[in-house]
């Protein structure tokens, strides 16, 4: 008996299969196209334009060139004072004077005798003309081999010209590049059209990198001194050795949980309602690592390894910051005053708002 239900349901299904699939996809005929006869324009009437835009005109005795498969260069306004115009043809940039430029001109030509001694690119200012400069040869290099076989391999050279467009009002320059001299290692390969602009844009972008790097050193160094450190020492509420700052609690605290982080101290717990931090301290170590990727020195913290505890308390000119040890016991004062000079130091380097 348990046959009988997939035999029938084959049965039906072959009885209903016409109605199963839509009439037009089963009996769907090749489509064919017909041309549209040309619109005939009546006498004393002229016929609408066509759009040409996309018209591809015949060039029959056009010569065949090699299609070059690399992406175009785009020159990178970098700088927060720099600028690209529209439609630009050449390899050109524009800088607009700033506060931390002051006289563009000057600026401007520090930065690209800078940069040529920083990539050791000779970099000479023309005699004739005090706005051009022309460089010495410089190298392209590529990475042939692998692991401990790799190395580099000088391809290309190339020389410069840096010119310098002043605006008659002084407060923009423009910066463009061009190529002067070329030359493959290979003799049998050539310089495209396209390559040399690319050539241009590349040496363009490294010295609008090098304005950029220049620009941003100077924000940061005039962020870091208008920022006002009001940490200093006193005493708390029960006249004990503390640190003052005028900050109000809450940001106090928030501040402290980030300067935590990268200088020895680990919280242990955290007491939010009494605005207490229960830290272990351990002198961070720098490892061989750690001197390769960066240059900043480990500020030590005049601490013993060991436990402490971190009460903040509202004060009149902001907040208390009492240092306690494991046992509840506040620091000295001379243990308070050199905390104080590393905290200082610490809240320099990480950018605390202390």
């Amino acid at each position: 008996m348990q046959y009988w239900i997939p035999a029938s349901l084959i049965a039906s299904l072959f009885i209903s299969g016409c109605s199963l699939f839509p009439e037009e996809v089963a009996e769907q005929a090749k489509v064919e196209a017909k041309p549209v006869a040309e619109l005939k324009i009546p006498a004393g009437l002229t016929a609408a334009k066509k759009p040409t835009q996309f018209d591809i005109p015949p060039a029959p005795n056009a010569p065949v060139t090699e299609v070059e498969l690399k992406s175009p260069m785009q020159v990178l306004a970098l700088a927060t004072n720099s600028r690209v115009e529209e439609e630009e043809k050449e390899a050109r940039i524009w800088f607009e004077r700033s506060e931390f430029t002051g006289d563009l001109l000057p600026y401007l030509k520090k930065n690209v005798l800078d940069f040529g001694a920083e990539k050791q690119i000779e970099i000479k200012q023309n005699a004739q003309d005090p706005m051009a400069f022309e460089t010495g040869w410089v190298s392209r290099f590529e990475e042939e081999g692998f692991w401990f076989w790799k190395s580099e391999i000088e391809k290309e050279q190339s020389r410069f010209l840096i010119k310098l467009e002043p605006k008659t009002h002084g407060r923009a320059v423009g910066m463009r590049v061009q190529l002067l001299e070329h030359r493959f290692i290979d003799n049998s390969k050539q310089l495209s059209a396209i390559a040399q602009k690319r050539e241009e844009v590349y040496f363009l972008n490294r010295l609008v990198d090098k304005v950029a790097t220049v620009e941003l050193a100077q924000i940061k160094l005039k962020k870091a001194q208008s920022r006002q450190i009001t940490l200093t020492t006193g005493f708390d509420a029960e006249g004990n050795a503390a640190m003052l700052t005028g900050q109000p609690i809450d940001v106090a605290w928030s501040q402290l949980e980030l300067m935590f982080e990268q200088n020895g101290f680990v919280v242990n717990d955290l007491n939010r309602t009494s605005y207490t931090f229960f830290l272990t301290y351990k002198e961070p170590e720098t490892g061989f690592w750690d001197s390769l990727w960066t240059d900043e020195k480990v500020i030590a913290v005049p601490l013993a390894d060991g436990d402490y505890q971190l009460v903040l308390t509202k004060s009149e000119v902001g907040t208390a910051l009492s240092w306690r040890n494991s046992l509840g016991k506040n620091l000295s004062a001379d243990q308070m005053n050199g905390l104080y000079q590393a905290l200082v130091q610490i809240i320099r380097k990480d950018n605390i708002e202390l």
